[in-house]
């Protein structure tokens, strides 16, 4: 059906002052639209925000702030019209007055679809030093004192059923697995995206809720930049940085106080229809190939690494 990417992240916060420093220091950039707050990337893709106890929100899947919907894109408005006839097989469905699509899936999270408002980004080029490739000469490499994300590009679901809801995105959505953990968690990307995944359903076992949304950088200096930005800021690290064997990024996650964390990534893979789907043991060395962890959550794949421990893949 044509999804292409996760268009928009929206959010019921307790504490609106907070949240909207934590996604000015992220490096998003703020305006008002129609009563919400929302910050945007530089493709175009927001994260809205609006009062935990606002009318217009949908009901929030766990307590306190959270994520409430995450709206895909999609090629077209035929696109949207499949997904909609889809949907209204066998759910409420609702469509507002600019065209946007709205359900939950069987586990009860709210998704919506719509003609995508993202568009095509380019990363600026940045030239490297190495062995026999002097790609630099005579000109200082480039620091960042912060962060300013391209694209939002993942989202991700703690789920309790698995075999309920993935189903769901793949065989009536047309969502396509690009990596598993078998029984535990799954990579989705649309059917129309590059991204390695748009949205992560992640089997912690009774639970169901959000785990974070993630955010596509240029360069690994500008994800290091923005960490560090984000630290000397006062924000909290919940893993990183450290690089992911599965998708291949760099990446760093900070506590948010919409609820979950906001994850910078470096070096996604991109994939497409020639890509084959890998099948991973749940272990630390498969989530993390390294990483300096600080207060790793019990919803990762992995528990008990402590603070300031290293996860390294085994030789």
């Amino acid at each position: 059906m044509n999804v292409t990417n996760l268009d928009s992240a929206t959010f019921g916060v307790t504490d609106m002052a907070a949240c909207r420093r934590f996604w000015t220091d992220f490096g998003l950039v703020e305006s008002q639209v129609d009563g919400a707050t929302v910050f945007s990337c530089r493709n175009g893709a927001t994260v809205v925000l609006r009062s935990a106890d606002d009318p217009a929100l949908p009901p929030p899947i766990e307590p306190g702030a959270t994520q409430r919907e995450a709206t895909f894109g999609v090629r077209s408005a035929a696109d949207l019209r499949a997904i909609a006839t889809e949907l209204e097989r066998d759910r409420p469905v609702r469509v507002d007055a600019a065209g946007t699509v709205h359900a939950t899936d069987p586990l009860g999270f709210a998704i919506a679809f719509r003609v995508a408002h993202a568009t095509r980004v380019t990363a600026p080029e940045l030239a490297f030093n190495t062995p026999g490739r002097p790609d630099r000469i005579n000109t200082r490499g480039e620091f960042f004192r912060s962060a300013t994300p391209l694209e939002m590009t993942h989202t991700v679901f703690m789920i309790d059923e698995p075999d309920k809801v993935v189903p769901f995105y793949t065989d009536r959505l047309g969502f396509i697995i690009s990596d598993c953990y078998p029984g535990r968690g799954y990579f989705l990307r649309g059917g129309a995206s590059n991204h390695h995944h748009d949205l992560f359903l992640l089997n912690i076992g009774k639970k169901r809720g959000f785990h974070h949304l993630a955010f596509e950088i240029g360069s690994i200096h500008e994800l290091f930049g923005g960490g560090l930005n984000m630290t000397r800021r006062g924000w909290r690290t919940a893993l990183g940085p450290g690089r992911h064997p599965i998708s291949s990024c760099y990446f760093w996650y900070f506590h948010s106080p919409c609820g979950g964390a906001a994850e910078y990534d470096f070096d996604s893979d991109q994939v497409d229809e020639r890509w084959v789907p890998g099948t991973f043991e749940q272990t630390p060395e498969v989530f993390a190939e390294w990483c300096l962890a600080e207060g790793m959550a019990d919803s990762l794949l992995y528990k008990g690494v402590q603070s300031s421990d290293t996860i390294k893949r085994k030789s």
